[in-house]
């Protein structure tokens, strides 16, 4: 199945709409329960209103869920599309839907946004941890019908879970704390800069993260207090996250958790007579070669800073480092030759203002005493 991951957002559905129905990414958008040819956003809150629901700023208003296709079943957007209005009208029959597929990253995918008020009851949406679970096995069996690679969601990664979380996740239910490292994970993947990684958690899923200091506080929707990304694992961490960011989008792994100066790798001492790499002991040296270790990784980081900055602009770094090289050897030719101008000038003025006996001549040209 494809991948299969929901949320709860308390923020207006208006932002979420615009980002799965943004015409640069969505390549299909379907509704369900919906006028096709109205805003749908406003139709949401209409459906709210109705009934008094949805006034409140920490009230849930939306559910949103993403469907990833695995990349080896090959699934065009068409496909997708289908599959995920099929969960869609099994899921929430009665609800109002927006459903859109994404092309703009390697792997096809598609967002469902849900209305968190029945239109027809006026009751909320509320979906259980069991019933997430359930959700995730009708996803592997509507994903069979397709062809689509099946999924143990329930098989345990590598991950910091306690044993509440592992006695949830048993039951076929998902804690918060799962589901914050699933939307940590699809932010991730879909990020290109630290920037665009914070306002996707925030405006997709109403994640913050309110600490960004050696490490990420993530806050999630329905909670008070955020957790730091060490106790959700390793692969949470600030650290990690921006190293993944700058691997994935650039080839390169970028290493910020250069806060254990003085270190090797084994988690030795840098100071005199420590001993790096195979063991060697530099004495005095060690500290000049943490400072020349320092000097790449921060080189590296600005590189990384480099290819951000492109690809935020819609330019391909390799390309635009090289047109800028070419214009530093340009301009360098440019001023060499200015300055060979001058000095022939100067060389002109000199030759034809004077007499060779170092003597100035009048303004008629003709030399002292003539």
């Amino acid at each position: 199945m494809p991948l299969f991951k929901c949320s709860s957002g308390k923020a207006t559905p208006k932002k979420v709409i615009a980002y799965i129905t943004d015409k640069n990414k969505a390549e299909l958008v379907s509704v369900r329960n919906l006028f096709e040819d109205e805003d749908y956003a406003r139709q949401f809150t209409d459906t709210q209103n109705l009934f008094g629901k949805g006034k409140k700023f920490d009230e849930r208003k939306y559910y949103h869920i993403k469907l990833s296709c695995a990349r080896q079943d090959n699934v065009n957007p068409q496909q997708a599309q289908r599959y995920a209005e099929e969960m869609a009208e099994l899921l929430f029959p009665e609800h109002e839907c927006v459903i859109a597929t994404h092309t703009d990253t390697k792997t096809v995918h598609s967002h469902i946004v849900v209305n968190a008020v029945n239109p027809i009851t006026g009751r909320k949406l509320h979906i259980t941890s069991d019933e997430y679970g359930r959700m995730k096995d009708e996803a592997n069996r509507i994903g069979e019908k397709y062809g689509f690679s099946y999924t143990d969601w329930r098989k345990v990664a590598k991950h910091k879970r306690t044993s509440s979380e592992k006695h949830i996740i048993l039951k076929g239910g998902t804690s918060w704390k799962e589901e914050l490292r699933e939307v940590i994970q699809e932010g991730t993947s879909n990020a290109k800069t630290e920037q665009e990684f914070k306002a996707y958690l925030k405006e997709c899923y109403g994640v913050e993260i309110t600490r960004s200091g050696k490490d990420y506080s993530y806050l999630h929707p329905e909670k008070k207090k955020p957790v730091r990304g060490a106790r959700l694992g390793q692969n949470y961490t600030k650290s990690e996250v921006l190293k993944r960011i700058g691997k994935q989008n650039y080839g390169k792994t970028s290493s910020t958790d250069f806060g254990r100066r003085g270190r090797n790798h084994n988690g030795q001492s840098a100071g005199n007579g420590a001993k790096l790499g195979g063991g060697q002991s530099f004495g005095r040296h060690a500290g000049r070669i943490i400072t020349e270790g320092l000097g790449a990784v921060e080189r590296e980081m600005q590189q990384l800073s480099f290819a951000a900055e492109c690809a935020s602009s819609g330019l391909e770094a390799e390309s635009e480092r090289l047109n800028r090289e070419q214009r530093k050897v340009r301009e360098q030719l440019e001023r060499e030759r200015r300055e060979r101008d001058e000095k022939a000038g100067k060389a002109d003025v000199q030759s034809d203002g004077n007499d060779g006996e170092g003597n100035e001549g009048s303004s008629n040209g003709y030399g002292k005493g003539d």
